[in-house]
């Protein structure tokens, strides 16, 4: 990379236009061009920043003319494909477009219309005619549900894949090549659940391998199957006919978690010298920290119906494990960040502080925050007025982490993540799910405890605000929630006098020890805006 700094933003928005030379390495295709301009090299990660003068329209690159073009069907002899294949896949050749001969793959939409055309030449240099927004993976079209779906990087990988198998087995391919590969299959969710497996069959260089992790990241859980071939990719096997080792990865396929699996012998010696996971802090609730063992790294969730409190709930939570000497940091996202840091002096101050300014001193407010903030010990807060999306907020996490040594983390809460990327086409579900595998990783990497605070779905009968029963399954917009969570905390109103200021903390889910049900009954004081334990004073 040269000078310029790779724009991860701005390459991950914008479309795949084509393939071009690499201006640093000198290779013939490596290099990507995307619609804003901007071109990378997969060879040497070489990266050029867009330019207003190169910038065009994502798949726009031919639609002067506004046509697709026609081809004609036949065998693909040097790839080993035949044209019955060619024919399924609605895979044609041209002899004379842009003056040489081009292969053609139709691209179609979800109503199963051709509205694109991805053009090949005899150099691999590739463009796409027509409407690439709305292209699903190629091949969708003819397959609705079934066992197992084989995903590959290109059409003649795909082709070669669906041919070994007497083409009556489903198999697709990326539209815009692996580095999309992540945007394109999130896209393509509801299309995917409809197999029991996905098997991601890939290049074998460290690029596809790359992009098979990072595909399979963004998958539905469970059904994530890796494939490794003895050549690079399905078709070179195909070609040095060895279609045999095709079948042979598809059935061998290793299923890929997000946890990674070792066996019993890789930590034997941790068990025998009892070097178990142990609390790393306490909750200042005696019943929930009874039953969770304290706080550990992991992933905790925290619901609650509308007016529960859960602000203040991860408040009082942030302010104890400061005071005991722990660094925290604060994702808050529907608050400012004086707001914040009021709230935690009022706790310490047993006054709201918020709500009434002229309840304290600003010099009694100076003394109080030396009192509970050092240089060694500050709270971090999230900035206000960023921007809200899922990378901002891990390379957020990420510097309180590494820079400030947070081992804490508040995120409140997560729907704003979600309404942020309302410019996606994949609805809140999909969101929510891509946005809990990558936190849940994060936090498995950085050896951190996130708090997480997650809305809950209207249920059907008594609402939660009329004191409704909260349960797990009623986490809003998605089941990856409560399946990645360690552990879900849930603050419910009283079902008898739901309008009273007492607030009953349940653990929904332990990954720890299992045990689950009703904690500590907490007291809203709303002269000091505390949540405390309600046989506990100031």
């Amino acid at each position: 990379m040269l000078g310029t700094a790779f724009n991860k933003e701005a390459h991950n928005e914008s479309e795949f236009v084509g393939h071009a030379p690499c201006n640093q390495c000198g290779s013939k295709d490596n290099a990507a061009i995307y619609s804003d301009g901007h071109t990378y090299c997969f060879g040497c990660r070489h990266y050029e920043p867009a330019d207003e003068e190169k910038a065009v329209e994502p798949a726009k690159t031919e639609k002067r003319s506004n046509a697709l073009i026609e081809g004609y069907y036949t065998a693909l002899k040097t790839r080993g494909i035949t044209e019955e294949t060619c024919r399924k896949f609605d895979y044609q050749v041209t002899d004379n477009f842009r003056g040489r001969p081009q292969q053609i793959a139709n691209y179609r939409n979800n109503e199963g219309l051709v509205v694109a055309q991805k053009i090949r030449d005899a150099d691999k240099n590739f463009s796409i005619l027509g409407d690439a927004v709305h292209m699903v993976l190629f091949g969708q079209h003819l397959w609705s549900g079934g066992k197992k779906l084989v995903v590959t990087e290109g059409e003649i990988d795909c082709m070669s894949v669906s041919q070994v198998q007497g083409n009556k087995f489903a198999t697709v391919s990326l539209g815009q090549g692996a580095t999309s590969g992540k945007k394109s299959l999130i896209a393509a969710w509801d299309f995917l659940n409809l197999f029991e497996e996905i098997i991601l069959m890939f290049d074998q260089d460290e690029a596809g391998q790359k992009a098979a992790l990072e595909c399979a990241e963004a998958l539905p859980i469970g059904k994530v199957k890796i494939a490794k071939l003895p050549h690079k990719d399905a078709s070179e096997c195909l070609q040095k006919g060895e279609g045999k080792a095709i079948i042979d990865a598809i059935w061998q396929a290793k299923v890929w978690r997000p946890d990674g699996i070792v066996s019993a012998r890789e930590i034997m010696d941790e068990i025998l010298n009892g070097e178990d996971e142990e609390a790393t802090a306490s909750y200042p609730y005696p019943r929930l920290n009874e039953m969770t063992c304290g706080i550990r790294d992991g992933l905790v969730t925290i619901c609650a119906g509308t007016g529960a409190g859960k602000s203040t709930f991860v408040k009082e939570i942030a302010y104890d494990l400061h005071r005991q000497g722990h660094k925290v940091g604060m994702i808050m996202l529907e608050e400012k960040n004086h707001i914040t840091l009021r709230s935690l002096l009022g706790i310490h101050l047993n006054k709201n502080i918020v709500k009434d300014e002229t309840l304290v001193t600003k010099d009694h407010l100076d003394e109080t925050v030396d009192e509970i903030f050092t240089e060694e010990n500050m709270p971090q807060i999230y900035k206000d007025g960023g921007v809200n999306s899922i990378d901002s907020v891990i390379n957020n996490i990420q510097y309180m982490v590494k820079g400030f040594g947070c081992k804490y983390i508040f995120l409140d809460p997560i729907s704003v993540l979600v309404a942020g990327a309302t410019g996606h086409t994949h609805d809140e579900r999909r969101l929510i799910d891509s946005i809990i595998v990558t936190l849940s990783g994060l936090v498995q990497e950085l050896g951190i405890c996130l708090f997480l605070v997650s809305h809950l779905s209207r249920p059907q009968g008594k609402g939660h605000e009329d004191g409704g029963v909260v349960r797990i399954s009623e986490l809003r917009g998605s089941s990856s929630i409560a399946m990645l969570s360690d552990f879900c905390i849930a603050l419910q109103k009283s079902e008898d006098d739901p309008h009273a200021d007492i607030r009953e903390i349940v653990l929904l889910k332990n990954r720890f020890t299992g045990e689950t049900g009703t904690c500590d009954t907490l007291q809203y004081h709303r002269e000091e805006s505390r949540l405390i334990e309600a046989a506990s004073k100031f």
